[in-house]
Formats: C-alpha cells, structure tokens, sequence
C-alpha cells in the first residue's frame, strides 16, 4: 500500500508541474477609484491603492471615475508601475459623451498582453472605452488570441429615467457586438450601478439573442419578479427578495465600503454601507466552452469583503475573514466601492515567461533546515513566491520587495519535500527540509 501511495503522489505531482509549466493565467481586475485626479486629495490616498494593486497583482486593471490626463499619469507612476514595472497604459481619452467629469482607462501588463487598438462609443451619459488586446503568447503571430475589453459606468441612482439610461448605454454596447466576429472573447467591466438582476439594463446585457452571448461569471441572479402587474420598482411595492440589496448576497457586494468618511482622507464616497452589488467584470459565454482561452472556476471575487459586513463599514475589524485588517483599511482609504476580480487562463505559455527559464536559484544547498535562500536574477521581477507540498496544494505566499537575494523562514513546515515559484514563473523548484 505505501508503494502504490508514492507513486500515486509522484504521478499527481509530475501533473501539477506539467499543468503549472504550460499555461498562462491573467488577472482582470476592475476598480472604481472614487473621482480620482491629480489633487492632493487624490495623491495622499495613492500609497493606498499600491496596497490593493501589490497583493491582487493584476494583469489587467480596468477603471472608472479618473477625472484627468494628470491624475492617469500619477496613479500609473506611483501605484501602477510602482507595483508592478512591466505595466504599461493606454492613451486617456477625453469623454465624447454628454458626462464629460469622469472617465474609463486601463493599465496593463505589457509582458502578458499586447494593445492593439482602442475605440470610443459615445452614449447619452458617458463613453464605453473599448480595447482590443493579444495575449503575448509564443505564438501569437501565427495563432494569435484576442481580447475584446469594454470599460463602462452607467447611471447611477434610483428611478425609472436612470434605469432607461443604464439601458440605452447597454443597447449601445450590445450595438457594438453586431460588428465583430461571433467568437470574439469579450470582457465588459464596469461600475454599472444595477439594483436587480429584474432591471430592464441587466436583462439585455445577458439576453440570449444577442449576438455575442454576455454572461455573469458568478450567475447570482436575484429572484424574479412575480408576473402580478405589480411595478417593484415602486417604493410602494419594494421587496428586497427581489434585490441585490439583501443579506443573501453579502458576499457580493461591493458598494458602499462606508458608514462615515469621518478621518477619511477622501471624504466625497457614498456612506451607506456594503449593501451594493454595483461593479461587475461580465464575459462573453464562449470564456466557459472554449479550451484556447478560458474563465478559472472560483476566481470571480469582489475583493475585500468577507461576506460577513452587511451593511457596515470594509474596515469593521468584525468584518474580519480572509482579506486582512490591513488590505481592508487600504480600501476604506481609497474608494467607496470595492475591487472586482476574477482571472481568465490559456494553455499556452506568454512570450516573457517561456524566455525565462530559471530565473530563480538557489544559494547553496536546496536542503534546508529553518530558512530558505534564493538568489533571482536582476532582470526578472518578483512580487510574490508561493511554496507548495509535493500534491500541489499551497502551503504558504509572501509578498516581496525587488530584491536579488530573498530568505524565507520555513522552520513551521513538516520535514520533507517541497516546491517553490517566483513570480509569475511558470516551473517551480524543489527543495527539501530536514
């Protein structure tokens, strides 16, 4: 019997290390950044979104209410960049649309994706930013994969005439999707202030008829409204079964991370705490048919909340789960709403990463005893280091600084065999603790 267990145990490792060696996974992220500019307002809660940015480590940062050409330049210089150096941006637009204040742009990593084209469709509220982007693969000259990303923030608030308009910018958007190849991978990311999955904005978005089939990743639709004649969009006739805005998805919401923005740097958020599902990363349905370019099971998270601060304040320290004290005071600092994320994976591997094929080693002996020490070369930039067990299930992630020499303690590990990657390096090494 303990043969047999070895090899079973060395068969699944040698497909963890296949399955880690021979893909590419890129981290989407979306972030409404609370009227960001170049003000001082704006400067001081920067520190705090490098925060959010060095533990999520996107590859793709999608973003809303960036006032300014000024405030783009100084959040990629002293967060993006200052987080992650292969970051590069696209040009920022000035709006074309009726709601010239605010606007969209992303930031991208450029090692893992390649801008190709951007575009404007104007609305009766604010533009939809349009991206097209390749994935940076070995072979995407002769098989190249694209990505259509669309960037939005509908109207905000209650009422039948903003519904309308959230609906209009949606019909503009689904418009678009008339014009391009029915197999195209479509993101659409956004603040799109939806209360309901009932609402006339959210029911077109993810029509079946539409020509490129739009889908939520996550598929929490709230009940139904009953087919009585009764309009529960009246405050008269509001039932929060059919809403968003219940207990039953405090897991998912996203907006308002405050009850005060008392001793808050930024003190122009929204202040009626996480009750909100406002921001969404939705995917055309072929992310879950497709085995060139594909949605990771679980990944789909609304960042920050541990689904446990109904109604409360990110930074409770009742609120707390799996998101730090830490990374949830940095949200509270920086935005009334919280990050969404979830990650996209393909089987073949990024041109940076194929090139690099040992970018970590070693000092001395891969046999240790309470610390490990591992040299990385200059030119390969490392934010994180995860270390693994020999069944490919992760045991312990340090965020890092660029450093060329890193020393991990791992006296709390058991004696035996273990697996360490860097980075975004794709083939983990092997050491063992004694």
């Amino acid at each position: 019997m303990r043969r047999l267990h070895k090899i079973g145990a060395v068969a699944f490792l040698f497909i963890f290390v296949l399955h880690t060696h021979g893909q590419t996974r890129i981290k989407t992220m979306f972030y409404n950044l609370l009227n960001y500019s170049n003000s001082v307002v704006s400067q001081n809660k920067t520190v705090h979104l490098k925060t959010v940015l060095d533990d999520i480590q996107p590859d793709l940062f999608m973003v809303c209410e960036l006032i300014n050409v000024q405030g783009s330049d100084y959040l990629y210089n002293n967060a993006v960049l200052a987080s992650n150096p292969d970051f590069a941006k696209a040009t920022f637009e000035i709006s074309q649309s009726a709601a010239s204040g605010l606007q969209q742009m992303v930031y991208y990593n450029s090692k893992k994706l390649i801008l190709e084209s951007s575009n404007i469709i104007t609305t009766n509220v604010r533009d939809i930013n349009q991206y097209t982007f390749k994935i940076n693969t070995v072979d995407a000259d002769t098989n190249p994969i694209k990505i259509e990303v669309f960037v939005t923030h509908l109207k905000a608030s209650t009422g039948n005439t903003n519904r309308q308009l959230r609906l209009s910018s949606v019909d503009e958007f689904v418009g678009e999707l008339f014009s391009m190849p029915t197999d195209s991978y479509v993101l659409f990311a956004g603040d799109f202030n939806l209360y309901t999955s009932n609402e006339e904005a959210y029911v077109r978005l993810t029509d079946n008829s539409n020509p490129i089939v739009m889908i939520d990743p996550i598929d929490r639709p709230a009940q139904p409204f009953p087919n009585d004649g009764t309009d529960y969009f009246d405050p008269d006739h509001y039932n929060i079964n059919y809403f968003w805005r219940s207990n039953a998805f405090a897991d998912i919401h996203t907006q308002s991370t405050r009850t005060s923005n008392t001793g808050l740097i930024d003190d122009s958020g929204a202040t009626g705490g996480l009750d909100d599902r406002f921001d969404f990363i939705m995917m055309s349905e072929n992310f879950n048919t497709s085995s060139n370019l594909f949605y990771v099971n679980n990944s789909y998270k609304a960042y920050g909340n541990n689904g446990n601060c109904y109604n409360s304040y990110i930074s409770n320290t009742n609120c707390n789960g799996t998101y730090s004290q830490a990374i949830r005071n940095a949200l509270i600092e920086f935005s009334d709403h919280l990050p969404v994320i979830m990650e996209i994976e393909t089987p073949s591997n990024t041109l940076s990463l194929a090139s690099v094929e040992n970018p970590i080693s070693f000092i001395g002996s891969n046999v240790v005893d309470d610390f490990l020490e591992i040299n990385v070369e200059p030119s390969f930039s490392v934010h994180r280091v995860s270390i693994y067990n020999q069944m490919g299930q992760l045991l312990q992630r340090e965020s890092l600084q660029d450093l060329s020499i890193i020393r991990l303690d791992v006296s709390h590990l058991s004696k035996g065999v273990y697996y360490i990657r860097a980075g975004n390096q794709l083939k983990p090494i092997k050491f063992l603790k004694i």
